[in-house]
């Protein structure tokens, strides 16, 4: 590896530590990071002009360095990799105010339509569809995965109309740069990766944050009540997070994860057992958005039956 940054960055380290499938490295006092681009190569022009925008904004993101021959990527054994030079304690943990700070101060970045991820009703729509079909094919490896789909495919279609409805109304939605996807127990070195980059509404990361962190046992509620005590969403913006919240992107996840790369079934377990509180959340979150806009938000009326229902049984 040390030849391969000699001779494409003139770069000379000592020492190149390699986790999973990055190369870490520092030299002349700088930090940096060499890892494989695991997106369409469509993307990496976009993600460049995406970087050097974020940067001219004195945010902290791992700046990408391009070879000497001027290109941002570069091939190891027919593999593009991207060298980056890291400048946070790639170590720490994320806060709710690191997720806060990326997404808004990266309000109306130029990007081009490759890393944009606005329409999620077409982007929920579609996944429904191949989610639908493949149940059919794989209903016999994994029964108790496809026992629950239906319920999962149901709250999606809950979350598509729910967007749809908010897509309709008047008002501002402000774009930034997020992730395509966050969870509460990311590094900071995941959180200023550009390479995990995507252009979508600002509150696509705070409600993937909100969701995991509920299904990792932390206070999913005081999370959402924090953010909105610090930030203001206008009321689009509110009934966009509140669809997102409804979209059940943690079961799909998981869900691939087992099929795909042969995860044990029974970790759907935590999330299929965690499914009523989550309703029980979802209703809480509902009352306290009403009650911060003082205006009406639409309801999902099963889960407001469901959860009075259980806390009278």
């Amino acid at each position: 590896m040390q030849n391969i940054l000699a001779f494409y960055y003139s770069l000379h380290p000592t020492e190149v530590s390699h986790v999973d499938d990055k190369y870490f490295f520092e030299y002349l006092g700088s930090n940096y990071v060499f890892e494989p681009f695991n997106r369409p190569l469509t993307e990496v022009d976009s993600l460049y002009k995406v970087n050097r925008q974020m940067i001219s904004r004195n945010l902290l993101v791992h700046e990408i360095i391009v070879n000497n021959e001027n290109n941002v990527l570069t091939y190891v054994n027919n593999i593009p990799y991207v060298l980056m030079e890291i400048y946070v304690n790639k170590n720490a943990r994320i806060t709710l105010a690191d997720v806060c700070h990326i997404n808004n101060n990266s309000i109306n970045i130029e990007c081009d339509n490759v890393i944009k991820r606005h329409d999620w009703v077409v982007l929920w729509e579609t996944k429904n569809d191949y989610f639908e079909a493949q149940i059919n094919e794989i209903g016999k490896k994994y029964p108790n995965l496809c026992n629950y789909a239906n319920y999962y495919i149901g709250l999606a279609e809950n979350a598509i109309s729910y967007v749809r409805l908010a897509m309709q109304l008047e008002g501002e939605a402000q774009s930034s740069i997020c992730h395509k996807r966050i969870n509460c127990s990311d590094t900071l070195f995941c959180l200023y990766n550009p390479l995990n980059y995507v252009c979508d509404y600002k509150v696509r990361d705070l409600a993937e944050y909100v969701k995991n962190a509920f299904f990792c046992g932390k206070d999913a509620y005081d999370i959402v009540i924090t953010y909105f005590k610090n930030n203001y969403l206008s009321y689009k913006e509110a009934l966009l997070f509140y669809g997102r919240l409804l979209y059940p992107s943690y079961f799909f996840d998981l869900h691939d994860d087992i099929v795909n790369n042969d995860l044990p079934e029974s970790k759907i377990e935590g999330i299929i057992n965690k499914s009523d509180e989550y309703e029980t959340f979802l209703l809480e979150v509902y009352m306290y958005l009403s009650k911060v806009y003082n205006k009406y938000i639409p309801a999902i009326d099963w889960i407001i039956k469901r959860s009075y229902s259980k806390a009278s049984s």
